[in-house]
């Protein structure tokens, strides 16, 4: 076990031991002296477990979240090559995660870091970052966190208003990054007038077919092709084959700045002013893939290991945010632009390779999504609907029509949440249904439904008698959440 693995589960002991303190919700420290020329340590409960000395230039805190959620499917497929019945009930720990935050010497230079218990290995530091908080206009950070792109995934896991994200936050989330960026905001007594993070990230192509990012593994600096690079980050190889990426992120609050959370959990006494956010994203990155459906024919890739297609892609997306006595609304459209290119020799010698029915040339795909809830107790009950839907590219490959790397989905859901102390610790119930247009996948590997489960692909014979190929997936979830 390495000493931080160590140090970690020593912390998360001392917090369990001390949790009964945050059900009565009072301050729960102890002063440490020191002498009389050093700074004493306190050590304070507070709904999460902290450690600060006297003089404030050292401070840590630390936070556990727990989710554990009861999964109910029930799958109906529809036409040609629908399938039906892959129907379960599950519990499990959805996720388990510590974050220790803070800053040392100085209250300018802060810390994060994020440990994912239930992720698999390779993965477990979810986010680590230094910042230097130089000014409230700038603020420069190193590490790996979450592509600064979209509200819903910029937004924690523990303060969604569903049991989890949507089904378009899936197709079109960026997922973590590890570069540096720079942020800050613009604003007054009144509003936050421009809210920005803009920084230079690796950018690792998630999968052959699968055009967005997500670096959350440890990479090497070692040169490698990337058929051995995706999945989520460098998967097997530890090496690079990948441009870096731009991101930027730019939002306005001007009726006071919208807290980070997908519903409106302030009370009676602040909840009357409204507060209304509009915020863009854009992302662009590109990298060489090696499959077979987009290369230029299917032998290996030239002798430096280079493959020789690559892809750029600019993603960009706007969402709107607004609060008001209990009622939250939030709004995302999200659009995505790939283009592949093609080097080297064989390209020029075979011009049926260039067919254009032979390889798709570019795609444009979209989403957007809308949910709404309002605490009918405040700060205690609350209720919400969901509709999100994605429209994905078809493209004609090698004379078959209907071909697309990601399937058109509809998605609507109804939640019912109790807070019984804010986020801190909460139980939402929700119910959902996503209907999947399946597609002729001929690249990459489909997109999986929310339980899951990898989605069919339509069969000639379903083209030929022009059957709909549905997949209509109902689920129930029921979740329980707890921070300390």
């Amino acid at each position: 076990m390495s000493k931080l693995s160590k140090l970690a589960l020593a912390l998360m002991g001392v917090g369990l031991l001390a949790a009964p303190a945050f059900a009565q919700e009072n301050e729960f420290r102890i002063d440490r002296g020191g002498a009389e020329d050093k700074p004493t340590t306190s050590t304070k409960l507070d709904k999460v477990l902290g450690w600060e000395t006297s003089d404030g230039k050292f401070k840590l805190k630390m936070e556990n979240r727990v989710q554990f959620r009861l999964t109910g499917n029930n799958e109906v497929g529809n036409g040609g090559s629908g399938t039906n019945g892959r129907d379960f009930w599950n519990f499990r720990v959805r996720r388990f995660k510590t974050t220790f935050s803070g800053h040392i010497f100085d209250k300018d230079f802060q810390y994060k870091a994020t440990i994912a218990w239930t992720n698999g290995a390779g993965q477990l530091v979810e986010s680590a970052t230094f910042t230097w908080a130089a000014h409230e206009l700038f603020n420069l950070t190193g590490g790996q966190d979450k592509t600064p792109y979209s509200w819903e995934e910029m937004t924690s896991s523990g303060r969604q208003s569903f049991v989890d994200r949507s089904v378009v936050n899936g197709y079109f989330t960026q997922g973590f990054a590890k570069g540096i960026w720079a942020s800050g905001a613009f604003k007054d007594d009144s509003a936050v007038w421009i809210k920005y993070t803009a920084g230079l990230f690796n950018g690792v192509l998630r999968a052959n077919g699968d055009f967005r990012n997500q670096d959350l593994t440890t990479t090497s600096d070692t040169f490698k092709a990337n058929a051995a690079n995706v999945g989520t980050g460098n998967t097997g190889s530890g090496g690079v084959d990948s441009d870096l990426m731009v991101a930027l992120r730019l939002e306005t609050h001007p009726l006071g700045e919208v807290p980070m959370d997908m519903v409106d959990l302030r009370g009676e006494d602040k909840f009357d002013k409204p507060l209304f956010a509009i915020g863009l994203g854009l992302v662009w990155f590109g990298s060489d893939l090696l499959n077979a459906d987009f290369r230029p024919n299917a032998t290996t890739a030239a002798a430096s290991g280079r493959s020789q297609a690559a892809q750029t892609t600019l993603s960009w997306t706007m969402d709107a945010h607004f609060r008001w006595h209990g009622l939250a609304v939030n709004m995302e459209f999200h659009w995505r632009h790939t283009e592949f290119h093609y080097q080297g020799r064989q390209v020029g010698k075979n011009a049926a390779l260039l067919s254009k029915n032979l390889r798709p040339t570019n795609l444009d795909e979209m989403g957007f999504s809308a949910d709404a809830t309002y605490f009918i107790i405040p700060k205690t009950f609350n209720v919400g609907l969901r509709y999100s839907m994605v429209n994905g590219e078809d493209f004609e490959f090698g004379n078959v029509d209907g071909n697309a790397l990601l399937p058109d989905a509809t998605e609507m859901g109804l939640v019912v949440g109790y807070y019984v102390q804010g986020h801190n610790l909460k139980l939402q119930m929700d119910i959902t249904y996503v209907n999947y247009q399946l597609a002729t996948f001929r690249t990459g590997a489909p997109r999986e439904p929310l339980a899951g489960i990898a989605l069919p692909n339509r069969s000639a014979i379903s083209r030929a008698n022009d059957n709909a190929d549905n997949l209509a997936l109902w689920q129930w979830r029921l979740q329980l959440q707890w921070i300390f």
